[in-house]
């Protein structure tokens, strides 16, 4: 990347996150919140075909009891399953079984009971928040049971919302929702932020405090070793780890060098891998990209949740990253050599910490010499390495290998044991250590 260009790219991404503009940004939404004589509001995007929107009404109870808000529900119309539905059911029911939540069924409901369903809610949005939620919960749950004569008796318990003014207020939110550019039901939107479901709710905790609105002053965790730190897993009883150490399970992880949380889970996955002596395998995959993310609005509106999930792992995130294209492919070439080298691992970690936690250009010759410098790798040969393409078959099968799993998000995770089974997404290293803890369950007893 011409110098021009990345200092220019560095200052425009640096103005955008720069702690002053979040500041602006808050102490603006609050300002708009008073001269409106509101409360705090926390607005509550759900979906009825959703299995997080399912999730998300059994956990709210106990988070609205803590903070000092006003909930203020969305509800938006029917959704047809789309390919990866499958994959979202069988996440859901992870992550139902993590947190000890219901989800039992794997059919979705259909659209004329999802309608009934939003007159039901749209209907008796003036209840209290915690009668809402108790039928908000109630009305999921017929739904997804398929419990259709009990959905029929909440609808003559309580008001229904008239089928015109139902479909209005479906198409209304729909087109607010995509005027904000979302595209996953589950969101909580807080004072230009939005949260997704159960996985960031202790993010919104977290701002919410803040704010001083935490009622008792403690924190709100789901569930404690959702962000685990170094020598913090689910599985410490000795015989359990010597039985999953001695089936040399092997995990391939599925990334892309230009989004950082790729490098917040490799930290994270390496530590996770070396304990319980899984056979790591770097899978790095080339997918098109129309805009990078740190030269957006977007990348500010993310940064602080990457960095609140970066800070579990005591990962430091650059706010002016730079990966130009030609970056990448100096990255794609270098793991390609180092893998001849047997230092697949330690050269990515280097590329990766480089670009988003030093904000290197990997296409800047003195920049990728630097980072390579902390693992000892010879660059002697570094120009004639950068040039080659080697690597383009190795990553286009890596990438035909991830899309064939048919999973919605990169990173993913692929365990390969008694049983195969694949991961995707932030927060799911749980899910990993559930999974070795299934396949000792099947292991035939001695």
């Amino acid at each position: 990347m011409p110098l021009s260009d990345r200092l220019l790219q560095a200052i425009f991404s640096r103005s955008l996150t720069h702690p002053r503009v979040d500041a602006l940004l808050k102490t603006r939404h609050d300002w708009w919140r008073r001269a409106r004589n509101k409360p705090h509001q926390v607005v509550v995007w759900l979906s009825l075909t959703d299995p997080y929107s399912y999730l998300l009404v059994q956990t709210l109870p106990k988070f609205v009891a803590q903070f000092n808000i006003q909930l203020i529900f969305k509800i938006l119309p029917y959704q047809e399953p789309d390919q990866y539905f499958s994959y979202y059911l069988r996440d859901a029911w992870h992550l139902a079984n993590f947190h000890q939540l219901q989800f039992h069924h794997f059919h979705a409901p259909s659209q004329e009971q999802c309608l009934v369903a939003s007159q039901l809610l749209l209907g008796n949005r003036h209840l209290s928040t915690e009668d809402f939620l108790t039928l908000a919960k109630q009305t999921f749950l017929c739904l997804w049971e398929h419990q259709h004569q009990k959905l029929t008796m909440l609808g003559l318990r309580f008001n229904l919302l008239s089928l015109p003014t139902t479909r209005q207020k479906l198409q209304q939110a729909q087109a607010l929702f995509e005027y904000y550019h979302q595209h996953k039901a589950a969101m909580l939107f807080y004072q230009g932020q939005w949260f997704h479901g159960i996985e960031e709710l202790d993010f919104l905790a977290q701002r919410l405090s803040q704010q001083q609105l935490n009622i008792n002053n403690t924190p709100f965790v789901l569930h404690e070793l959702e962000h685990h730190h170094e020598q913090k897993y689910l599985i410490n009883d000795s015989q359990q780890l010597a039985m999953i150490r001695a089936q040399k399970h092997e995990l391939d992880y599925y990334f892309c060098f230009h989004h950082p949380v790729a490098y917040i889970y490799l930290v994270a996955v390496a530590q996770l891998a070396d304990y319980y002596q899984i056979n790591l395998r770097l899978k790095p995959v080339l997918l098109y990209q129309p805009q990078p993310l740190y030269s957006s609005l977007q990348w500010s509106q993310q940064l602080a949740h990457l960095q609140y999930l970066a800070d579990a792992y005591d990962i430091q995130l650059t706010r002016h990253p730079v990966l130009s294209e030609q970056g990448l492919h100096h990255c794609l070439a270098l793991f390609f050599s180092a893998h001849t080298q047997d230092q697949t691992l330690a050269m990515t970690l280097c590329l990766l910490r480089a670009i988003w936690g030093e904000g290197k250009d990997a296409s800047h010759i003195a920049h990728l010499k630097s980072a390579l410098q902390t693992i000892d790798y010879d660059a002697t040969t570094l120009k004639a390495e950068l040039k080659h393409t080697l690597w383009q078959a190795t990553i286009e099968q890596n990438t035909s290998t991830w899309l064939a799993l048919d999973l919605p998000e990169l990173p993913s995770f692929y365990l390969q044991g008694e049983r195969r089974i694949s991961f995707c997404g932030r927060q799911r290293l749980w899910a990993i250590e559930m999974a070795l803890i299934d396949n000792i369950k099947d292991l035939p007893k001695t």
